[in-house]
């Protein structure tokens, strides 16, 4: 692991908008989340045959369908074959993302043995209502909920403790960045602005998506992003950590550039490879659309700074 590090953290004091975003997020996650239980694992529409069924009769709910209207569909949607039960499992996932379908997807007519297609109904509609009793989905962003306030409350969601910390790593380390170079100011607005950035993003590539996203993943990546920009000239400090074994974690010198492969590019290969997201649970839409709003805030800043600098060299 190699994380980009360009302040002294133990100058705290130097950041107090940092340490209040990062406080926030851990206070409403023991607050809210900690105690809160979002596993809908136990129905039985996610298990394999649960699945690859859901996957059958979105199928035949996807073959009913205006032309116009499955020409909108994903091309590898269009492509599933029923023969493939893999494939059908993969399309069941997907079914359960799509909001009109969730909407009323037990009371459509099916084909196939009506005794089993039965049973997979009433999971179906105590998937939707328990789903919707999740605290996730009400703080959560996504197509069917996007009020004012879940642009904010979403960013400062999370859905557990390992997601909580990997977030508040890179918002520390990256926070405290952007707060030393440009103040607190500028962190509360690439934070938030950055967290519209991306729900925005996520919208625009789920579409129809029911599944909410929670997280402070887009405003870290606006941080990422905006400290590149308004840096990329300098080396910064890297910690890295391979093993506890002495000289295989540490610091080094690395050009500011370096976060574009490490981070930045990643999210881009990741989204091409997982559509929808699916299998992955991570909105990696949302990270570019953060992403994008962090390098036009970083090229304004350094703008910014060398129309200050030009006017001051004035006589």
């Amino acid at each position: 692991m190699i994380v980009p590090c360009p302040e002294d953290l133990r100058q705290f004091q130097r950041f107090p908008l940092t340490l209040t975003l990062a406080a926030l997020n851990v206070f409403i996650f023991i607050l809210i989340f900690s105690g809160a239980s979002n596993d809908l694992s136990n129905n039985r529409l996610f298990d394999l045959e649960g699945m690859t069924l859901t996957g059958r009769l979105y199928y035949q709910h996807l073959q009913n369908l205006p032309p116009e209207t499955l020409a909108e569909t994903p091309q590898w949607v269009q492509q599933v074959s029923t023969s493939n039960s893999e494939q059908l499992a993969i399309l069941g996932a997907y079914a359960l993302r799509d909001s009109q379908f969730l909407q009323d997807g037990e009371l459509r007519s099916y084909k196939g043995d009506q005794v089993q297609i039965a049973t997979w109904k009433e999971d179906f509609k105590k998937f939707r209502t328990d789903y919707k009793k999740q605290l996730l989905f009400r703080f959560g962003l996504s197509s069917v909920e996007k009020g004012p306030l879940s642009w904010v409350t979403y960013q400062f969601s999370h859905s557990n403790w390992m997601h909580l910390f990997s977030n508040l790593l890179f918002l520390v380390v990256m926070g405290a960045a952007v707060e030393g170079l440009a103040g607190s100011a500028a962190l509360l607005v690439v934070y938030l602005v950055g967290g519209f950035a991306g729900g925005l993003g996520f919208l625009l590539s789920q579409g129809q998506g029911v599944v909410p996203m929670v997280g402070a993943s887009a405003s870290v990546s606006a941080l990422l992003a905006f400290y590149c920009v308004a840096q990329a000239k300098a080396r910064v400090r890297y910690v890295y950590f391979i093993t506890p074994l002495p000289e295989h974690y540490g610091a080094i010198f690395l050009p500011t550039l370096l976060i574009i492969p490490l981070f930045l590019i990643t999210d881009l290969a990741n989204l091409w490879s997982a559509p929808e997201g699916l299998g992955t649970g991570v909105a990696y839409a949302a990270h570019l659309g953060g992403s994008l709003f962090g390098i036009l805030g970083g090229f304004a800043y350094r703008q910014g700074v060398l129309s200050r600098g030009s006017s001051l060299t004035q006589p």
